[in-house]
């Protein structure tokens, strides 16, 4: 089975996303739909880190994977995200407790070499922008 299927590889990067590439460890559930897809394929993340560094979403669409859905659902009902009032999700200190323990930090550290280039500078504005172009392309 390739890691990408893997539940618990797929709440590990979610929870490293949510940690170093959102304000407030929350992010709504486009946004991270936007960094899986991008972290699945090498040119995609570095046109990701070419946006943060323009303030610019490149990409145009992204693709929505089921697994990633799963993965929100099973760190949502262990207690690892709670979903706030406008429906995004956020880190709970169990997650926080969970990263260090777990020692996510050096377990993916390519990946949170990656995600450190990105930063917070992919913010919501931008990914509802670009999904607001998809409508009136409709």
């Amino acid at each position: 089975m390739i890691p990408e299927l893997r539940p618990m590889y797929k709440v590990g990067k979610l929870l490293l996303i949510l940690k170093l590439c959102c304000s407030g460890g929350k992010a709504s559930l486009l946004k991270l739909h936007l960094f899986n897809w991008a972290m699945l394929e090498p040119e995609r993340l570095k046109t990701l880190q070419l946006s943060a560094e323009r303030k610019n979403l490149l990409l145009g669409v992204w693709g929505i994977d089921p697994s990633l859905n799963m993965a929100l659902c099973y760190a949502t009902s262990e207690g690892l995200l709670s979903r706030t009032a406008n429906g995004a999700y956020k880190l709970t200190p169990k997650a926080e407790s969970f990263i260090s323990g777990a020692d996510l930090m050096n377990l993916f550290d390519t990946e949170v070499n990656e995600l450190n280039i990105i930063a917070k500078k992919i913010t919501e504005t931008m990914v509802t922008q670009a999904a607001k172009r998809w409508v009136d392309e409709v």
